[in-house]
C-alpha cells in the first residue's frame, strides 16, 4: 500500500468518521438549549460511564481482530474471526447481564441516580454497541470504505432522528436520550449482523487460536483501562473537586474539541492496517517520517482554524437562537485547550509502529499509565486553582507525556528520523497565534500564512513530493 493510497483510505475513512461522529456536535445545540449545565453534566457521567465499561466488553479484542484479519489468509482467516466475535458475543451478553441484575445497589454509585432504568438502558447499548463495532473493523481490514461509511452515515442519521424525536417531540428528557440511542444501536447490530456470519464458521472454533488469541489481545485491556481513566478522570475530578454544572461545562468545550480527536481517528483507520502491511518493507521508516511531517501539518491547520472561528461559531444566530447555549459560551479557552491536546495525541498515534514492528504492544499499558498518571496529578492540582480550563491543561500534559515516552521506548529500538521542523511548527504557530486577539480580516490572514509557511520553509523535497502523489 503507497502513501497515496494511505491518503485515499484516510480521506474516505475521515470523512466517514467526521461525519459519524457529527451527529455529536448537531445534537450538542439542542443539548445545550434544552438541558441545564447540571442536567448537561449528568448525561455526561453516564456516557463517560459507558466509554469505560466499553473497555471490559472489548478487553483488547477489538484490537485483535483488526490484527489477525489483516494479517492471516483463508481458512486461518476464519477460524481467529470466528473465535474473536464468538468470545465477544458470549463475554459482552454475561457483562450486560451482570450491569442489569445488579442495577439497583449499582446505580446510585455509578450515576449518582436512583433511577435505575438508566442503568438498564446503558447494559443494553453497551452490548449491542461491542458487537456491532467488530463487522466495521472487519470492514476497514478489507479495505471497504464505502459501506463501511455509508453504514456510519445510517447510524449518524437513525441517531441524530431519534434524539430529536424522543428528547424535543415526547419531551423525554434525558431518558430520551438513552432510549433514542437503544433504537439505533440495534437497528444497526441488526443491519451488521450478515456480514459476520458470512465470515465465521461456528464449527472451526480452536481453542489454541483462542489462546494466542487472547494472549496478544489481554495487555490491551489495561492500556484500555488506563485510556479511560485519561478520558473520565478530568471530569470525575471536576465532580469532587467542583461541582456537576462545571461537569457540563467542561464537557461541552470537551465535546467542540473533540473534532481533532475525529480527525485523528478517522486518520488512523487507514493508518494501522497501513503500517500492518508496510512496517516490515525496506522504506516504510522513510516513509512514516514523510507521513508524520504531512498529517501533522494539516492536523495543525484544521486546529488552528477551529481555534480562530470558535467564538463566532459558537455565537452564530440560527431563527434568532445562538447555536450553543449562551449558558455554555464561557467554554471557549477550554476548546482551545483541548485541541492542542490532541494534537499531541496525534503525536502519539504517529509512533505506534515501531511498537507493533518491535511486538512490543506489552509497552501500551505503560504509556497509558503515564497518561493517566499525569492527567489525575495535574487535575488534582490544577483544577482548584483554574475550575474547569485546569481539567483541559491537564489533558494537554497527559497527553505531552504519553508522547515523549513512546518515543523514548521507539529511539532505541525502531528510530526514524523525522522533520523536527514540521513536528514543532504547528504547534508552535498556533500557540502563538491564540495569544492575540484578531479581527474576522486578520484571522484569515492568519489562517492563509500558515499553509504558505508550512509549505515553503517547513516540510523537505520529499515530503512535498509525497504531499503531491496524494493531490494528484
Amino acid at each position: 500500500m503507497s502513501i497515496k493510497t494511505l491518503g485515499k483510505q484516510s480521506l474516505i475513512y475521515g470523512t466517514g468518521h467526521i461525519l459519524t461522529r457529527l451527529v455529536t456536535f448537531l445534537l450538542l445545540p439542542v443539548y445545550t438549549h434544552i438541558f441545564t449545565t447540571e442536567q448537561y453534566g449528568t448525561l455526561s457521567l453516564a456516557y463517560a460511564f459507558i466509554g469505560f465499561s466499553m473497555v471490559f466488553y472489548r478487553y483488547g479484542m477489538d484490537t485483535a481482530l483488526m490484527k489477525y484479519s489483516v494479517q492471516k489468509n483463508g481458512e486461518s482467516r476464519k477460524k481467529h474471526i470466528t473465535v474473536i466475535i464468538l468470545s465477544q458475543l458470549i463475554t459482552g451478553l454475561s457483562i450486560s447481564l451482570l450491569l442489569y441484575v445488579f442495577r439497583e445497589p449499582l446505580a446510585p454509585i455509578i450515576l449518582g441516580s436512583t433511577d435505575t432504568n438508566w442503568l438498564s438502558y446503558i447494559a443494553i447499548i453497551l452490548f449491542f454497541d461491542s458487537i456491532w463495532n467488530l463487522p466495521m473493523l472487519l470492514l476497514r481490514s478489507e479495505q471497504r470504505p464505502i459501506i463501511y461509511v455509508s453504514l456510519s452515515l445510517l447510524n449518524v442519521f437513525v441517531t441524530m432522528g431519534l434524539n430529536i424525536y424522543f428528547v424535543i417531540y415526547l419531551m423525554k428528557g434525558v431518558q430520551g436520550v438513552f432510549e433514542a440511542n437503544i433504537v439505533a444501536s440495534g437497528l444497526i447490530f441488526l443491519i451488521t449482523l450478515p456480514i459476520i456470519y458470512n465470515r465465521i464458521d461456528l464449527q472451526s472454533f480452536d481453542k489454541k487460536i483462542f489462546k494466542d488469541v487472547l494472549l496478544f489481545a489481554l495487555p490491551f485491556l489495561p492500556a484500555g483501562l488506563f485510556t479511560m481513566v485519561m478520558e473520565l478522570s478530568d471530569r470525575y475530578l471536576l465532580e469532587w473537586l467542583a461541582d456537576t454544572s462545571a461537569v457540563g461545562l467542561y464537557s461541552a468545550g470537551k465535546k467542540l474539541g473533540m473534532l481533532g480527536l475525529v480527525i485523528i481517528m478517522g486518520f488512523n483507520m487507514g493508518w494501522t492496517p497501513y503500517f500492518l502491511k508496510r512496517i516490515k518493507e525496506k522504506d516504510a521508516r522513510s516513509d512514516f517520517s514523510k507521513i508524520t511531517s504531512i498529517f501533522l501539518g494539516i492536523l495543525g491547520f484544521l486546529i488552528l482554524i477551529v481555534i480562530m472561528w470558535i467564538p463566532s461559531i459558537m455565537r452564530f444566530s440560527i431563527a434568532g437562537k445562538s447555536l450553543i447555549g449562551s449558558e455554555f459560551w464561557s467554554c471557549e479557552p477550554i476548546v482551545s485547550a483541548i485541541l492542542i491536546g490532541y494534537f499531541f495525541f496525534g503525536v502519539y498515534v504517529l509512533q505506534l509502529p515501531g511498537i507493533y514492528k518491535k511486538e512490543k504492544t506489552k509497552w501500551v499499558p505503560i504509556f497509558r499509565v503515564v497518561g493517566a498518571t499525569i492527567m489525575l496529578v495535574a487535575g488534582y492540582v490544577l483544577i482548584p486553582i483554574l475550575n474547569e480550563i485546569g481539567a483541559a491543561y491537564a489533558v494537554i500534559l497527559a497527553f505531552i507525556g504519553m508522547s515523549i515516552t513512546i518515543f523514548l521506548v521507539n529511539n532505541k529500538s525502531y528510530k526514524i528520523s523525522y522533520n523536527w521542523r514540521a513536528v514543532f511548527f504547528p504547534i508552535l504557530f498556533i500557540l502563538i497565534s491564540i495569544q492575540y486577539s484578531f479581527s474576522p480580516e486578520e484571522r484569515l490572514g492568519v489562517i492563509m500564512l500558515y499553509p504558505l509557511i508550512w509549505y515553503s520553509l517547513i516540510i523537505n523535497n520529499e515530503e512535498r513530493m509525497a504531499l503531491k502523489s496524494l493531490i494528484q
